[in-house]
């Protein structure tokens, strides 16, 4: 009688743990996201307007876009650390075309195929010659943008042309082309990842890489193809980078991919790849957008923007940290040992 009580009762402690371990996981980062909407909007009037609002999906967009591809990269268990520059680079390869045709058709066409171009050689090095993906991205890193500043001696290159104004300017029931780009990448990535071939390899690479390799996939052509295309994400963060600044700045998306890679694993995706969504990555990018968002509206110095950042990000790493741990120590559901049971 004694044994099958205390069996009951663990068997409710393991319920509670998994339950609690389950909403955590699933809303730990709602909760801290309604936290946030609740202090910025108590410390800043204008943190709850429409306009507010749009200001703050229009200057994460390029944000946005980015986790869309970095969410390939790391349920793949690859990591790309070169969005940044390389969005930097073909800004400024469209600016050059721009200055010296006049015409921003071919310009944003020559930025795009920089862009591609930039991440199918870092994916051929990955893929082909074996080289560790952090060690190729860290190296575009620094090589792309370093290219980028000597082509303009780190001057910006001014681009002024009616579809900037456009990008800039237009707007439909609130909604500017930027927030539409946001829209369309993650519609993009939702198709490849969930209806198409390299979506479901995508989740064999991060998965069992080995297993892919003796099941007959080339593992090689389609790490070549999904660094493709992420050099897709980065042409369209090209394009509302250099609308936004109207001008191609080496110096600009600094910092770009760590928020990226924040934003996919403060989501919920795990660092270990073999799963992940994107819908996962759009709760990370809002909590990232609108903690840039609240804490830039403070008017507070750099130092204290990026501590209490990085704090709060901490903290909400905590949550997935917890839900993990509680789940992993919660035994199956009606489980009773061998050494429980009396003789």
């Amino acid at each position: 009688m004694r044994h099958h009580a205390s069996t009951d009762a663990a068997r409710g402690q393991n319920d509670l743990r998994r339950t609690i371990g389950k909403f955590l996981g699933a809303y730990g980062l709602l909760l801290m996201l309604a936290v946030l909407f609740a202090i910025f909007a108590v410390v800043n009037q204008h943190f709850l307007t429409p306009d507010n609002f749009r200001a703050l999906l229009e200057q994460n967009s390029v944000l946005a876009i980015i986790a869309v591809g970095m969410t390939f990269a790391l349920i793949s268990r690859n990591i790309d650390l070169a969005p940044g520059s390389i969005i930097v680079l073909s800004s400024v390869v469209m600016g050059l075309v721009f200055t010296a045709t006049g015409n921003i058709w071919p310009s944003i066409a020559c930025g795009i195929v920089a862009a591609i171009a930039v991440d199918l050689f870092d994916g051929v090095l990955i893929g082909k010659a074996g080289i560790d993906p952090l060690i190729v991205t860290l190296a575009a890193w620094i090589w792309v943008r370093g290219l980028a500043i000597s082509l303009t001696r780190a001057n910006s290159i001014v681009i002024r042309d009616p579809v900037i104004d456009f990008m800039n300017n237009v707007q439909f029931l609130g909604i500017s082309p930027p927030i539409v780009l946001i829209g369309v990448a993650f519609a993009f990535g939702w198709f490849v990842l969930n209806r198409t071939r390299l979506g479901r390899y995508t989740y064999a690479l991060g998965g069992d890489e080995r297993a892919a390799i003796q099941a007959g996939i080339d593992t090689a052509a389609y790490k070549i193809l999904m660094f493709g295309m992420l050099g897709v994400f980065a042409a369209l963060g090209m394009v509302v980078t250099v609308s936004r600044l109207g001008a191609a700045a080496p110096d600009a998306t600094y910092g770009l991919e760590l928020d990226a890679i924040v934003s996919v694993i403060i989501g919920g995706n795990p660092f270990t790849g073999g799963e992940g969504s994107l819908r996962r990555t759009l709760v990370g990018v809002l909590f990232i957008a609108v903690l840039n968002n609240g804490l830039s509206t403070l008017g507070m110095r750099d130092a204290y923007f990026y501590a209490y950042k990085g704090l709060t990000i901490l903290v909400a790493l905590f949550f997935d940290v917890i839900s993990r741990r509680l789940l992993k120590g919660a035994e199956p559901a009606g489980a009773v040992t061998e050494a429980a049971t009396p003789a």
